[in-house]
């Protein structure tokens, strides 16, 4: 297979979308290496900006399963990545807290991939995704990575003549290392930029750069030149933004008119459809929708998706008006339908997949109320176990609500008191569906409470 290698850091503020990321065949064995210097010579390398947390142990977990679920949407089939450090912290001057060290390593990660211009769609739809980086060039010298990048022709479109040649850009040194011991930098993943040495290297490569026939623009430009410095190893790179992130913030609870209690954040949202593997043409049921983070989150990842939501409550608690408003207002596609009732009875689930044609859906996607619904005297059972029962009804009634091959991606919540398999189905359970788990991880919430991201296939 041929191989791309990618970074990782934690989030800066300057990152963007590029309107060239490059092509590729889209197949791979993922691997990684912790030393750049020893990475194939012929494999493209790329660089991913990850997101910080604003509380830590938050959000962490999910980057990996997010990134690969977005890639494995894209090249529609399962990508396994293999994610190696390529940060270092030995700074022996400036004393930093064990997490934060760990953090500080984990914030760039290499992994290989063969097709830019997927990894640049997946950077755009990953919630925990920051910005990527295409490596043009790597060396011991800012000259080293000038020569390399001439020699290699990557930026040849923004020459004269090309068909770039009309697009802005502009040049941007980050470092990492040890000699970067100030409080600010040796905060989780923070990096340092120094004008001097952005100017001293800009002219170090003037070479490279007096051949682009773009003008200079430093806010926003069309392609955005990165050398980062201080990587393992110690070599320079030489960068070419691919994309940013999505603006997860423009579903957030307290920008919308429907908020439940307890509304789900955006990027639990975001991870939640990645990991079931949204994409174009998808169609997409949350059985308990509340104010539909979900929903929005699909829609945002893709416009061309079929959404319909199941709320037991009513609109005087979950107005649905309002969850419409929320959709238009923001230019996403709304649900097809949002249907009041009680997802474990048929006729409500029947009435889902008349939406849609009376057609099983490709995907399951919700966050079931904590505490509430699980202790109403109607049902007893928690509302994963009783999701499965109704893929069984349906599925013997011979009008399933899942497709074969299509996903349920659910938040299984589970206090200190409790153990985790005992809040999920059980194996009989699962093989009596046909469902089959492939992704499992925790989020903590509280001392108390964690909820754990359940994903599943489904095989028969």
């Amino acid at each position: 297979f041929n191989r791309h290698t990618f970074f990782v850091t934690t989030a800066g503020t300057d990152a963007g979308t590029d309107a060239d990321a490059g092509t590729g065949s889209g197949t791979g064995i993922l691997t990684g290496s912790p030393n750049i210097e020893n990475e194939k010579q012929s494999a493209e390398k790329f660089i991913v900006h990850w997101k910080g947390e604003f509380n830590e142990g938050y959000s962490t977990q999910f980057r990996h399963v997010e990134l690969e679920g977005a890639l494995s949407a894209i090249h529609q089939q399962n990508v396994d990545l293999h994610f190696s450090n390529a940060l270092e912290y030995n700074n022996d001057s400036v004393d930093m807290v064990e997490a934060k060290k760990i953090l500080f390593e984990e914030s760039m990660q290499l992994f290989q991939w063969d097709n830019a211009h997927q990894i640049k769609q997946a950077t755009q739809r990953c919630s925990l995704a920051h910005a990527s980086y295409q490596i043009i060039a790597e060396g011991d010298t800012y000259q080293d990575l000038c020569q390399a990048a001439i020699q290699n022709d990557v930026f040849k479109p923004y020459y004269h003549g090309g068909q770039n040649e009309n697009q802005t850009w502009c040049f941007r040194v980050r470092h990492y290392g040890d000699d970067v011991v100030d409080e600010k930098a040796t905060r989780y993943g923070h990096r340092a930029r120094s004008m001097t040495l952005e100017h001293e290297a800009l002219q170090i490569m003037k070479p490279l750069f007096i051949q682009f026939a773009g003008a200079v623009r430093l806010k926003n430009p069309d392609c955005k030149i990165y050398a980062f410095d201080g990587l393992i190893g110690g070599k320079k790179v030489l960068t070419k933004r691919l994309a940013q992130g999505p603006q997860t913030s423009i579903i957030a609870p307290n920008t919308r008119i429907c908020v439940t209690n307890t509304p789900l954040c955006p990027l639990a949202a975001f991870s939640l459809c990645n990991i079931a593997g949204v994409q174009p043409g998808s169609t997409i049921l949350d059985p308990y929708a509340g104010s539909c983070a979900t929903l929005l989150a699909a829609s945002m990842i893709s416009k061309n998706v079929s959404t319909v939501g199941i709320e037991i409550a009513h609109d005087g608690i979950v107005n649905r008006t309002d969850i419409l408003q929320d959709f238009s207002s923001r230019g996403l596609t709304p649900p097809l339908a949002l249907l009041q009732g009680d997802s474990t009875h048929d006729q409500v689930r029947a009435e889902a997949r008349a939406v849609i044609g009376g057609n099983a859906f490709d995907i399951i996607i919700t966050d079931p109320p904590y505490g509430i619904r699980e202790s109403t005297s109607y049902n007893e059972l928690p509302p994963l176990t009783n999701l499965l029962h109704s893929i069984v009804s349906d599925r013997d009634r011979g009008q399933r609500i899942l497709k074969v091959g299509g996903t349920l991606a659910a938040f299984v919540p589970c206090t200190d008191e409790q153990q985790i398999e005992d809040c999920l189905p059980t194996e009989e359970e699962l093989k009596n569906a046909g469902m089959k788990l492939f992704v499992l991880k925790e989020q903590p919430l509280n001392d108390k409470l964690s909820r754990w991201l359940a994903a599943y296939k489904c095989i028969a």
